[in-house]
């Protein structure tokens, strides 16, 4: 695991996909109010999570390692610089369109960054899940990194995430698009469920059992804790 932390999307990304994240986690729906990630990462943590999903994707793209580096060091970057401006949006300073400029700005610094070194094609399908900033993808990959899998199984958990999450985002455009909150809960419902199943296929029932228990949704009123 740990030798895996130091080596290898279109933006057609919208920010809707972005705030449609924000409002089903972050308590401002009813949808997101029944539903509840856990606590926030420590630093260390969030940083190992960035890591992983860098390095998933450039295992997807066969990228060399200097160009797996490269970005790494990108993708982490943004995600700083990303949660800088987050206790802003959250705090609802300048409204929704203000609040869409910041993740608009973040997304484009990225994609730029990633075609300082990524052919364009390249760069398009890293922004399809990197570009997403998913805060639920880190708790994911935390979960998954302590579970020290073989590098085969790794990237294999790795890709399952990475389809969540670009799938989700799809499912969430469109219902931010439509005002959709009972299709938006709906599909993440779905797509965690087929993540769930390709997981049962590596994951030791143990293991399983643990990812179940620290992925689901912490439903309102329901039980609190790490």
């Amino acid at each position: 695991m740990k030798q895996l932390l130091n080596g290898k999307l279109t933006t057609g990304i919208g920010v809707l996909s972005i705030v449609g994240l924000i409002l089903l986690l972050g308590g401002a729906t009813e949808v997101s109010a029944q539903f509840r990630m856990g606590p926030q990462l420590e630093p260390e943590q969030a940083q190992a999570a960035w890591t992983l999903a860098a390095r998933g994707v450039a295992n997807e793209l066969n990228l060399s390692k200097e160009a797996t580096s490269n970005l790494i060091d990108a993708y982490k970057a943004a995600r700083e610089s990303y949660q800088k401006v987050m206790p802003g949006m959250r705090g609802g300073g300048g409204g929704r369109g203000a609040r869409q400029g910041l993740i608009a700005t973040e997304q484009g610094k990225l994609e730029k960054a990633f075609k300082g070194f990524l052919s364009d094609e390249q760069a398009a399908k890293a922004m399809e899940s990197l570009g997403t900033f998913s805060s639920e993808s880190d708790r994911f990959l935390d979960v998954l990194a302590g579970f020290n899998l073989d590098e085969e199984n790794l990237y294999k958990a790795l890709a399952l995430v990475r389809t969540y999450v670009v799938e989700s985002s799809k499912a969430m455009s469109a219902a931010m698009a439509n005002r959709d909150f009972q299709s938006m809960r709906t599909a993440r419902e779905t797509h965690k469920a087929t993540l769930d199943g390709g997981l049962s296929k590596i994951l030791t029932p143990s293991q399983l059992i643990t990812w179940n228990q620290a992925t689901a949704p912490r439903m309102r009123g329901g039980p609190r804790g790490g």
